[in-house]
């Protein structure tokens, strides 16, 4: 191995070319092996963090696998293989690795193209990881630090402030991860001088290192133009564009540019995230800038259609639930018209009401934000100036048990400002003459359907002003980050957390898998929905229902498919006979009112 040291950032890791790694503290060394390293570890704030990297004969990284929050992440074959969830009672299989398309987002990290890179940020680390993709593997990897960390860390990269010889030599023997059929190369020399005879002034006593690192970077990879390039591609940069090497590195080591697909054109210096029709405007600071493919000038990606087409801004298409709209396209719902203008709808004024849903445990507010209550409670689902809706959950199952409203009126002054009626065998409604719809579903099981053009103040059901991000406001005006100690500051009286997650019954959780799949069919009953309603949400609360019934599966499962068709036939879609289908038949209407305990009371109480 040869040592050499420079200044550079001091929170960046780089591997780059075949072997060579810069470190948090700026030295440089060179390891081939096809051996797996530990590149970094360190554990920051109770979250772990473990890269590992390979490679390959060629001299590539071949397999990078990436431990952030025990959420893994692979990059292999081209491809990006994130650690998929455990299901049920599933603990002790290993979880399953899925391939993701870009952007990717999950809690814990973003992964999105980085102009010809791709980027992995995490969202409970300071870091990220860069890489650069090419046939056969990747050619430059780096690790960035937005702070300093120095407990704790090993691997490759080291740890900022520590250095000297012997500590790079232990950082190679404490990394190194060996296995029967790898092996460590010795280098030997080969021919650099030409490319270091135009960085002298950049490097200037530096240069005789970074020969030797260079010879011993392309010893047996000659014939590698990804190898060679990636080494003098990163020289240049550091040497950074005002340097004489800049401009002719890749004429003087016959180094291609990167191939842009369709129209983009490469920029050694272009905005990372390329202006398309979804984000013509994208945030980038000068600094941003990078290695990238872009769209001429005046001209931004249609991202929504394949083949990588620039267009002006203005010939932009729309897409609606999956499908593309040309500009000037109109598509009108039951609630609205929309026209395509510049890439984006222009919707006119929403008319229909707005709607809360409380379908069991799971709650859909006024303004389209969607959670689930955390215990078997009493609490207020709404309430405005002189009204209130409070809901109370049966204590054996997460099913809505009684429905109360509650009119702050003078008692003579009742039947003036709400009509109760039964509007079918299984739905109650009640319409108020302040602007207010409620639809309760009494059979086979209890919901709220809660209907209004008006403001709405407080409550499960948000505050209806058409912004989700302060839907979680508390009884004491606190606006919290999750459903769960927001929904227990709308409890009336004490509350447990007490309906479980996950599904806690392996013969329900196959029932529900089997059963729940009817609504995402392409071809199905449902299928004639799927454009105007999102189907993933309902299939999800369909199986965790469907799981968690403690009795009665199809009966739980038959109302979890209702609340697809209710929001089909809210929006004018009649999905047919979904219920002969599904053989949900049997629970379409009342054969004995008596047999069912559900009950909706309307309290009205004076104001004194």
């Amino acid at each position: 191995y040869t040592f050499h040291r420079f200044i550079i950032s001091f929170y960046t890791c780089r591997t780059f070319g075949s072997g060579v790694v810069q470190t948090f503290n700026g030295t440089v060394f060179y390891v081939s092996s096809t051996c797996p390293f530990t590149l970094t570890h360190f554990t920051h704030n109770r979250v772990e963090c473990d890269i590992t990297t390979w490679r390959g004969e060629t001299g590539l990284l071949v397999r990078v696998e990436i431990i952030i929050n025990k959420i893994r992440t692979v990059l292999q074959n081209g491809s990006i293989l994130v650690e998929g969830k455990r299901f049920g009672r599933q603990k002790k299989k290993k979880k399953r690795l899925k391939n993701v398309w870009l952007p990717y987002d999950h809690t814990y990290q973003h992964i999105f193209h980085y102009g010809v890179y791709t980027k992995l940020r995490s969202s409970v680390l300071p870091l990220s990881v860069t890489w650069h993709s090419v046939p056969g593997g990747i050619d430059s990897l780096w690790v960035e630090l937005e702070q300093e960390l120095n407990s704790g860390m090993t691997g490759l990269c080291g740890a900022p402030g520590v250095a000297g010889m012997w500590c790079e030599q232990q950082l190679i023997a404490d990394s190194v991860l060996p296995e029967d059929t790898c092996r460590i190369r010795d280098p030997l020399s080969t021919v650099c001088r030409l490319f270091m005879s135009y960085t002298l002034d950049c490097l200037q006593t530096r240069t005789p290192h970074y020969m030797q690192l260079c010879e011993e970077n392309i010893y047996s990879y000659e014939q590698s133009e990804y190898i060679r390039c990636a080494f003098f591609k990163e020289v240049a940069q550091q040497c950074g564009k005002n340097s004489y090497v800049w401009d002719i590195w890749r004429a003087v080591t016959k180094c291609d540019e990167p191939q842009c697909p369709g129209d983009l054109l490469y920029k050694e210096l272009g905005e990372p995230f390329v202006p398309s029709c979804s984000s013509p405007n994208p945030r980038a600071s000068h600094q941003d800038l990078i290695a990238s493919c872009v769209c001429p000038k005046g001209k931004v990606l249609n991202d929504h259609e394949d083949g990588y087409q620039c267009v002006s801004v203005s010939d932009c298409p729309c897409v609606f639930a999956g499908r593309s709209y040309a500009a000037g396209d109109i598509r009108s719902t039951k609630c609205q018209s929309c026209v395509c203008h510049d890439g984006k709808w222009r919707c006119s004024e929403n008319w229909c009401p707005s709607r809360c849903l409380i379908e069991g445990q799971f709650v859909t507010t006024f303004d389209g934000k969607q959670y689930a209550i955390p215990g078997k409670c009493e609490y207020v689902a709404s309430q405005g100036l002189n009204w209130t809706i409070l809901i109370q959950f049966s204590e054996k199952a997460p099913s809505l048990k009684t429905v109360i409203l509650e009119l702050f009126q003078v008692k003579w002054l009742l039947w003036n400002h709400a009509l109760v009626f039964w509007q079918s065998s299984m739905y109650v409604q009640v319409q108020t003459s302040f602007g207010m719809k409620i639809q309760v579903q009494m059979s086979p099981e209890i919901q709220l359907y809660d209907y209004t053009f008006q403001s709405v103040f407080a409550g499960l059901c948000g505050n209806n002003n058409a912004d989700t991000t302060d839907d979680f406001t508390t009884s004491s005006g606190i606006i919290e980050n999750s459903a769960q100690p927001f929904a227990v500051s709308w409890s009336v009286g004490a509350c447990s957390v007490n309906i479980p997650s996950p599904c806690i019954n392996a013969d329900n959780e196959i029932f529900a898998d089997e059963k729940c799949s009817v609504l995402r069919d392409p071809t199905g009953i449902f299928a004639k929905c799927h454009d105007l309603i999102p189907v993933e949400h309902y299939h999800t609360v369909c199986i965790q229902r469907t799981c968690n019934c403690g009795s009665g599966l199809r009966q739980c499962l038959c109302v979890a498919l209702a609340s697809y068709a209710t929001a089909c036939a809210s929006q004018g879609v009649l999905v047919g006979d979904w219920r002969k289908v599904t053989n949900c038949s049997e629970f379409n209407c009342n054969k004995n009112e008596n047999e069912h305990a559900y009950v909706v009371h309307l309290l009205y109480s004076s104001a004194h």
